[in-house]
């Protein structure tokens, strides 16, 4: 694989340098906004010395780049803190919830590239498709997550009533824990009904999530075959007698494929952030439902935890892609 172990340095120095600005800003963007998350955790009725021996026990009485200083040394031995709403280490809560995530987020990331490759391809072929295409992929660029997320909400689970309105399964289904991914569990453990159960759950939400990413797959797919079919190499292959099948999805889709694997690692950070509204709105039980909560009651050290997990994984997601997209075009080297 060409990559120089100069990259490699490179870029864990700047994926460090990264999640340092990360933490800097997720530390101190709630700080600044008013409100005691002390006395939001307590409630009324409790005596001053109380409150006060709690904002001890926090470090909310040590000025705030002192508490600054004392979280970043913790998140060297990966000690988030302890949540002030529910009283347990924030590690503990963030991995509970984020197969949720992961798994809404990496079913709409597959169903949007692959739809977005299908009508790109379509749409790079056929003159007729693609002035219809180019109609609906404005509509899916002009809509956000979350309205598309009600409608969807609105129209399939409560007046057809063909898919559930939350959750991630039925309560009558019960799945052994493996990977925290229920539709993975599910076929690991033979259970095919409670796979056609997580299945219609993931649905809508997960569709929600991908209409936008399979509009910007299928513009990006579209202008890249179209430049594609015009090479001399493809003009070689047809005068060769090769069939159009092939030329298209063998010759050509190979090399337009690589700025969609660009476009798939940005994606995938935009999906994170979509997620936590679209989380919300069908009662999806992942890291986005929790931040909603964690903010709510100024939970600041949850707070901090979530988006430190969401920079981490977002700065991960677009390393990998950019190692896949040497595997898909040797002649590029990353160094």
């Amino acid at each position: 694989m060409p990559i120089s172990s100069y990259y490699l340095v490179k870029r864990i120095a700047q994926m460090a340098g990264a999640l340092l600005g990360a933490s800097f800003i997720s530390f101190f963007i709630f700080r600044v906004l008013p409100g005691d998350p002390v006395s939001l955790m307590v409630g009324p009725g409790v005596t001053e010395q109380y409150i006060a021996e709690l904002r001890a026990y926090f470090k909310l009485d040590q000025p705030i780049i002192v508490q600054y200083l004392y979280w970043v040394a913790d998140l060297f031995t990966l000690n988030l803190g302890k949540s002030f709403r529910y009283g347990v280490p924030t590690t503990e809560l963030i991995f509970e919830r984020l197969p949720a995530t992961l798994e809404l987020v990496f079913a709409s990331l597959v169903v949007g590239i692959v739809l977005g490759v299908l009508t790109g391809v379509l749409a790079s072929t056929r003159k007729r498709a693609d002035l219809f295409l180019q109609g609906v992929t404005i509509s899916g660029l002009a809509v956000p997550h979350f309205l598309w997320a009600t409608i969807f909400l609105v129209f399939f689970a409560a007046l057809l009533r063909l898919f559930p309105a939350s959750g991630r399964i039925g309560l009558d289904f019960e799945i052994q824990q493996i990977t925290g991914f229920y539709l993975i569990d599910s076929i690991i453990s033979g259970n095919i009904q409670a796979f056609v159960n997580a299945l219609q759950h993931i649905a809508l939400p997960a569709v929600s999530l991908a209409i936008g990413i399979t509009a910007l797959v299928q513009r990006t797919l579209r202008s890249s075959m179209l430049d594609v079919l015009g090479e001399d190499y493809i003009l070689t292959d047809r005068m060769k007698g090769h069939s159009e099948r092939y030329v298209i999805f063998v010759r050509a889709l190979k090399n337009a494929l690589m700025p969609v694997i660009t476009l798939s690692g940005v994606q995938f950070t935009f999906l994170l952030g979509g997620s936590t509204v679209v989380e919300k709105i069908f009662g999806w039980p992942g890291m986005g439902n929790l931040l909603f909560t964690a903010v709510q009651y100024r939970d600041y050290t949850l707070v901090q935890g979530i988006l430190m997990f969401y920079a981490l994984i977002a700065i991960t997601a677009n390393f990998i892609s950019d190692i896949l997209y040497t595997y898909v075009n040797p002649k590029v080297e990353l160094k």
